[in-house]
């Protein structure tokens, strides 16, 4: 139980701009409680999601727009050599 909840944590943590927004988004919603009118560690926790979507959107967008990237190229096997 315990290796797959570390698991879980490594795989939805595992990129730094997820880390970095998770983190941004925590401490966000820990510093301002009177946005949300709620519990510092609740709005913690709302933030934190919403800095994990926010990282993931921006991982996904720059692992798409690098300039590196090299496109699969399409081969047809005609036979012979």
């Amino acid at each position: 139980m315990t290796r797959n909840l570390l698991v879980l944590i490594l795989t939805l943590f595992q990129d730094n701009y997820v880390r970095y927004g998770t983190l941004t988004g925590a401490l966000a919603g820990f510093w301002s409680p009177a946005i949300l009118h709620g519990e510092a560690v609740t709005n913690a926790f709302i933030y934190g999601f919403i800095g994990w979507g926010i990282g993931a959107y921006l991982a996904n967008y720059k692992a798409e727009n690098t300039q590196f990237k090299q496109k699969k190229k399409f081969k047809v096997f005609q036979g012979g050599r």
